[in-house]
């Protein structure tokens, strides 16, 4: 059972990604290594799908948490920023043009002469 125990604390971060498949055929090695009874095999598997399912749920809340902090930080532009700014940069763009439309061209200097 000590056996069990290291491989499960090296599993640690890797459990993360594990699916129940390979949990399964994890513990049908072990069981057929001796380190595990078969009677355990089952409860055994239900712990670490368990336990992989909570590390999962709370990475991806450290990693909400770390977003949140990030957009205080640096604050993101919303889809609805970007199209008033979108807006704006069309009605300068129209100002634009239609102030140039008015200008006359500026007489060059052989022209003068």
């Amino acid at each position: 059972m000590t056996g069990f125990i290291e491989k499960s604390l090296l599993m640690g971060l890797g459990a993360l990604s594990l699916t129940r498949d390979r949990i399964v055929q994890f513990v049908n090695e072990m069981v057929k290594e001796g380190e595990v009874k078969p009677e355990e095999a089952s409860d055994i598997v239900d712990r670490l799908v368990t336990r992989g399912e909570q590390d999962r749920e709370e990475m991806r809340k450290l990693v909400r948490d770390e977003l949140d902090k990030l957009k205080v930080r640096l604050p993101v532009a919303s889809h609805a920023d970007i199209e008033e700014l979108n807006q704006k940069i069309d009605e300068l763009a129209t100002k634009v043009e239609a102030l140039a439309g008015e200008k006359k061209p500026a007489r060059t200097r052989k022209a003068a002469e």
